[in-house]
């Protein structure tokens, strides 16, 4: 893929307070993203929420009323899905396209935060990446002619 960077094409900082609770949770997720970044008072992601979440509380038997961002967010790692993890799957402004999409794939995510130190300040959807692919130059010519 071209030489983008997660900075380029990232959205800017759209997250959930871990405290958010289940209605405006809902609310928030209905912006157009299936996952939002969980983050604290000091705005570092520590987990991230999606549509799934919501769904496996209602399973669950849970309402809104019922639960927060923090009580049903996951860490985005496919392998730590019922453990508490101290990393959350994120990554740097300088990540190339190529690694988010990777990350996308192994850990099958479909929102990646975007961070600075552990400061939330961007994500990057599945959409912003093939939004990204329309634009001009998005591959340089003599990659476009090895991919046909």
């Amino acid at each position: 893929m071209a030489r983008l960077t997660a900075k380029d094409i990232m959205h800017p900082r759209v997250s959930v307070p871990a405290k958010e609770n289940g209605q405006e949770l809902i609310k928030k997720l209905m912006c157009g993203y299936p996952a939002l970044p969980v983050v604290n008072d000091r705005l570092e992601v520590i987990g991230t929420v999606s549509e799934y979440d919501i769904l496996d509380a209602i399973k669950e038997g849970r309402t809104m009323h019922e639960f927060s961002a923090e009580s049903i967010m996951s860490c985005g790692h496919a392998a730590h899905e019922q453990e508490v993890c101290r990393s959350p799957l994120t990554v740097q402004p300088g990540a190339s396209i190529d690694e988010v999409v990777d990350i996308m794939y192994t850990e099958d995510v479909s929102v990646v935060p975007v961070v600075e130190g552990k400061k939330l300040v961007g994500i990057i959807s599945r959409k912003n990446i093939i939004n990204a692919m329309t634009e001009k130059d998005f591959w340089p010519e003599e990659d476009f002619r090895k991919r046909t």
